[in-house]
């Protein structure tokens, strides 16, 4: 069943004239008719929302109208969706770059003659840097796998919300 979104619409009348073409006064009755049985919350218009959801039943001898401005909701959901995933990515995969260039600065550091110097004169100090520095390793490294699976992640996310295949 095809879906639209409320508007703000007056009447039931409102809405059919609006879904379907070129309603006589019978198919409009048999459309208003319709739209209030598969959508019983238009009882009471007033307490409907803008842009809730609304079920366009299919009626024999009456043309929805395909000129809609929108498309159905739920496409425009999953493309909203997609956008703001890939915004998300692009946003961590920025953050994790600056991370992995702040740890080779780091790195890059403890190899300057400054330190070498300070490093050379006590050895508990020298012992501290060279853990510091195996942790700045394993750091580059997980944040490297953590990297490659969010980007996998994310773009199957973002794919699937697209309608594409899965890889």
């Amino acid at each position: 069943m095809p879906i639209a979104t409320f508007r703000g619409e007056k009447s039931v009348a409102d809405i059919a004239d609006k879904m379907y073409s070129r309603l006589t006064p019978n198919q409009r009755e048999k459309a208003t008719a319709e739209l209030l049985r598969a959508n019983p919350q238009l009882k009471d218009l007033k307490a409907v929302a803008p842009g809730a959801v609304l079920r366009i039943p299919t009626l024999k001898d009456i043309r929805p109208k395909t000129t809609r401005n929108l498309e159905n909701p739920d496409v425009q959901l999953a493309n909203s969706l997609a956008e703001a995933v890939s915004s998300f990515a692009d946003r961590i995969d920025s953050h994790v770059t600056n991370a992995l260039g702040a740890v080779k600065t780091q790195q890059a550091e403890l190899k300057k003659a400054p330190v070498k110097r300070v490093l050379d004169a006590d050895p508990a100090v020298r012992k501290q840097v060279e853990v510091m520095s195996k942790s700045l390793t394993a750091r580059t490294k997980g944040l490297e796998a953590r990297q490659s699976d969010l980007k996998a992640a994310l773009g199957q996310a973002i794919a699937r919300l697209e309608g594409k295949p899965r890889k």
